[in-house]
Formats: structure tokens, C-alpha cells, sequence
């Protein structure tokens, strides 16, 4: 639209022209995610194809509105969370664009996360709003979720509604809370180690070697889903919108749910999170010996945020683990 204009000849385009409020930073990305899981993960009616088709629209609406008011690389650099969000996980891939603009170059993967840190202190909360939600979604299908809800279920019962709003609310906003305040406890623990970086700094410096970890548990938590649920897409093509409709004869069409079986699919978890995890710890070394030289200094640097890391680990699968454990009434497993 804006290079239609142009030729038309308006010369600023349909561009305001409005400066983009420094103050905000990548922090308006970060409230799109968070919103975005939200609907995923909370809201009841997201999976009816006419809902989907006006939150697109919505989206489409406000990425066009702040593009023309601000212009489209600021908002795909600060707020676009789709734009900033497989700009982050392409930094892991093996291939990028070469430095010419034309050319395909081959690389280490992870390699583009340690060539540059986090431009501002909202790129760290996003990166971390992309561990937390997969995370909280998979803590919906824990033991300790159900206990939550059968603790509260006199006053869901009550508010069933707000009550599920509520609840999924404030665990989204919780647990990224909580990752966050994490996180930089770690960082703060290794600024008090090396002295002469300060918190902020240290953690715009290594969030970028969390992705491996972020991609690692989304492969676990969502491979299979995406190979069972996926196939919804062939009842979807004759009803695309909820309408009843069976365009193709393929509306009836019910997704094969044996396609994998529980041993792969545990066996593929552990081994993406163990990978992943590997990887960031990895990641996270290169870039201490890198920024402090001296190999034990580098080490001391590293201890704290591998630290974290092994604990994120040992969280993770315990989650994943979580469903396959039946639990009996005095509390045993077995």
C-alpha cells in the first residue's frame, strides 16, 4: 500500500511519520506474546475457525496501524511480534543471509545467537516470554494444576467463567514473572562475579543463549500435538469456517491419534530438552570466554547461569514426565 501511494505520487507515502516512543522498547512485543498464549491457552473459543478468522483480522488491523503510524521497520523491530519472534529462532538456523543481501551462507547452528546480544531489556523479556508460555501449557496438564483447580473448585464452581480467565491469567503472567525474576538473579550473581558488568548488562548479554532451550521444549511439547491435531487441517479445508459446511467431502474426517506412540514421543522430549539445554550451556560458555578472557574467570561467569539452566532442565522434565505418572490416593506413584 505505502509503495502503491508512492507511485501515485505521494511522496511521504500513507506514513504518519510519528516517532516511535523509545520508552516503550520491544516491551509491546512482549504484551502480543503473552496475549497470543493467552488466547491459545485460556480463551475457550479459540479453536472455532470463525473466532480465528477475526483475531486475524484484529492483528492484521493493529500490525497496519502501527506501520503506518510509525513506519514498518520500527514496528517490525519493536512490536511485531511475529516479525521478532521467528527473527529470534532464525538466529539458531544453520543458514542465513549473506552479508551482500543476495547470498545464502552456511553456519554453526545457534552460531547467529552469540554474534549479537539483546538490543534492550525488553528483548530479554521476550526471550523469556518464549520459555515461560510453552512452559505454562505444559503445567496445565500437571498434577499440581489439578490441584490448584480442586482447591479453587467451590469458588469455580461459583464464577466458573471469570473464574478460568482469572486463573489462566495470572499463571501466564506468574510464571513469566517468576522466570524473569530468575533469570536475573543469576545475572546479578555473575555481575557480582566478574565486577565490571552491571545486572542489565549481563542479561542482555546471554538471553539470546536460552533460545536453544525455548525451541528444545516447544519441539518436545508440541511435535506431537502438531502431527495429531495437524490433521485437523483436512476437516478444516472442507469447513474452514465453522459453517458446517463439507466442501470436499472431508469435513467428517477425524485425525488418526495412533500415529505416534508414547515411547517416541517421550524419547524425542528428552531428548530435544537434553540437547537444547546442551546446546545453551554451550552457547553460554563461548560468550563468557569471549566478553571476560581468562578462562576461570569465564568459568566462575558461567556457574550461575548454568546453574539456572540445569534446574530449567530438571523442571522440564518433570513436566513432560508429569502425565505418564499416575498418582494413588495417599500420595504414592507408581
Amino acid at each position: 500500500m505505502d509503495t502503491l501511494a508512492r507511485r501515485l505520487g505521494v511522496t511521504n507515502g500513507i506514513g504518519l511519520g510519528w516517532a516511535y516512543p523509545p520508552a516503550l522498547g520491544m516491551w509491546p512485543a512482549d504484551a502480543f506474546l503473552l496475549l497470543f498464549v493467552w488466547i491459545e491457552v485460556v480463551y475457550p473459543r479459540a479453536a472455532v475457525p470463525s473466532h480465528i478468522a477475526w483475531i486475524a483480522l484484529a492483528w492484521s488491523a493493529i500490525t497496519l496501524a502501527g506501520m503506518v503510524c510509525f513506519g514498518a521497520d520500527a514496528w517490525r523491530r519493536s512490536a511485531d511480534v511475529f516479525a521478532i519472534y521467528f527473527g529470534t529462532l532464525a538466529r539458531f538456523a544453520p543458514l542465513a543471509i549473506g552479508s551482500d543481501g543476495r547470498s545464502v551462507v552456511l553456519r554453526p547452528p545457534g552460531r547467529g545467537l552469540i554474534t549479537v546480544e539483546a538490543t534492550s531489556f525488553g528483548m530479554v523479556g521476550f526471550v523469556l516470554a518464549m520459555l515461560s508460555t510453552v512452559m505454562f501449557d505444559g503445567l496445565l496438564g500437571t498434577q499440581a494444576m489439578a490441584i490448584v483447580h480442586a482447591a479453587l473448585a467451590d469458588w469455580m464452581t461459583l464464577h466458573p467463567l471469570a473464574g478460568g480467565y482469572i486463573l489462566g491469567t495470572a499463571g501466564i503472567v506468574a510464571v513469566w514473572l517468576f522466570f524473569f525474576a530468575a533469570y536475573l538473579l543469576a545475572c546479578g550473581a555473575t555481575a557480582r562475579l566478574v565486577r565490571d558488568r552491571s545486572t542489565h548488562a549481563i542479561a542482555r548479554l546471554f538471553v539470546l543463549t536460552l533460545v536453544p532451550i525455548a525451541i528444545a521444549y516447544t519441539v518436545a511439547h508440541y511435535f506431537h500435538y502438531l502431527l495429531v491435531q495437524g490433521q485437523l487441517v483436512i476437516s478444516l479445508l472442507s469447513d474452514p469456517l465453522g459453517r458446517r459446511w463439507d466442501l470436499f467431502g472431508t469435513a467428517t474426517y477425524f485425525p488418526d491419534i495412533g500415529i505416534l506412540d508414547a515411547r517416541f514421543t517421550w524419547q524425542l522430549a528428552i531428548t530435544s530438552i537434553v540437547a537444547g539445554h546442551v546446546m545453551s550451556i554451550w552457547l553460554a560458555h563461548r560468550i563468557a570466554l569471549r566478553e571476560f578472557g581468562v578462562r576461570g574467570r569465564a568459568m566462575a561467569a558461567s556457574v550461575p547461569l548454568t546453574v539456572l539452566m540445569v534446574i530449567y532442565t530438571v523442571v522440564s522434565l518433570l513436566i513432560i514426565a508429569d502425565p505418564l505418572v499416575k498418582y494413588g490416593v495417599s500420595g504414592e506413584t507408581y
